[in-house]
């Protein structure tokens, strides 16, 4: 061996150095450098998108009211409220009962709503507080929020139709996919009783996100006598990760990052939203009304609100009293689709449910 290295070196061929313990040690810091490197911007990538997903729960295209109650016929007053955790100022319409032989000829009415000195403003009336859906307000004419609101006026109901937090006239704040939401409709029915209507004759019919807001808030009995919702999704994480098909499948993959950067950086909890196991625990009667053909929150929603409060799917598919499904109505389309039978349907509900209504 020694001589075949003796004959190599005598040829100009030098054999190769064997590395110092020292260079190995560089070159295992290296790897273990490349690696770290590698995994640190995976999962900052991760947060980023996980971020930006759970920013998207906050964030709402603020639409103004189309209209205002006096376009319809019905006297009202502007009221503003603040949400029962204090953090949001809300913009607000009070509308009394205006029986059809006394209808008011649309004004804006600038007295005072309260009488806090017999605190007895708003006694004696059945009043339904109206919550709109995402990227609206409570004039919203796609859902006929205003039709509807004179239809339950009409009928002898008072109706509170209020501005979400970021949302229609309600001063900027974060909104929270419904989190949050529940505060301000907590705090419509604080405003009503703290002006003298009694709890439970207060009922509250929501659309969209505003019809699982309801439930939420609704599936406490001691905020809501009844509740009715149009078009509400059952689960707020069956609609996020239905969101994520097709091309946007791949983003299922950021829904556990999604979860927790909702909880870090906004404190929304996305498991809580989930109007179906609220109502599942409650005793509040819930009226639950979606389109068949609603592609934005599919119609399945409403059956498994249906079955969280207790109806057999006979029943559900009948649409006796708890659910009714509306064939051909797409989103908050039910009213559009079959306004007489939509109004006699929510004013029996709530007529059985609340007290009845005082004309005068």
């Amino acid at each position: 061996m020694a001589s075949r290295i003796a004959w190599g070196a005598s040829a100009g061929w030098t054999p190769p150095a064997r590395l110092p313990a020292f260079s190995r040690y560089d070159m295992g810091v290296g790897f273990l450098k490349t690696t770290f490197t590698a995994l640190g911007i995976a999962a900052g990538g991760y947060i980023g998108v996980s971020s930006a997903l759970a920013s998207g729960l906050i964030r709402t295209t603020r639409v103004p009211p189309d209209d205002t109650p006096d376009s319809v016929g019905l006297d009202y007053r502007d009221v503003s409220f603040i949400s029962r955790g204090g953090d949001a100022e809300l913009a607000g319409w009070i509308i009394r009962p205006q029986p059809e032989s006394e209808a008011g000829s649309g004004t804006v009415l600038d007295d005072e709503v309260d009488t806090r000195s017999s605190n007895a403003g708003l006694r004696g009336i059945s009043w339904i507080a109206m919550v709109h859906g995402d990227n609206a307000s409570r004039g919203d004419s796609n859902t006929g929020m205003l039709n509807i609101a004179r239809a339950l006026s009409l009928r002898g109901f008072g109706v509170f139709m209020f501005d979400m937090r970021g949302q229609g006239d309600s001063p900027t704040t974060d909104s929270s996919s419904g989190y949050y939401e529940r505060l301000d409709l907590q705090g419509a029915s604080d405003y009503l009783v703290s002006n003298g209507a009694e709890r439970s004759r207060i009922g509250a019919l929501g659309f969209a996100l505003g019809g699982a807001v309801a439930l939420l808030t609704g599936s406490n009995p001691n905020n809501f006598g009844a509740v009715v919702c149009d078009s509400a999704f059952a689960d707020l994480s069956l609609v996020l990760k239905g969101s994520m098909t097709g091309v946007k499948r791949p983003l299922a993959l950021w829904f556990p990052g999604m979860k927790f950067m909702a909880k870090a950086l906004y404190g929304i909890d996305i498991a809580d939203v989930s109007p179906a196991r609220a109502i599942a625990r409650s005793d509040t009667p819930v009226l639950v009304i979606h389109g068949e053909e609603d592609v934005v929150i599919p119609v399945e929603h409403a059956r498994l609100l249906g079955r969280a409060i207790g109806a057999s799917f006979d029943e559900i598919e009948a649409g006796e009293e708890t659910v009714w499904t509306v064939p051909g109505a797409g989103h908050t389309g039910a009213f559009r689709a079959q306004p007489q039978i939509y109004i006699d349907k929510v004013t029996a509900f709530f007529e059985k449910h609340l007290s009845a209504p005082v004309t005068t």
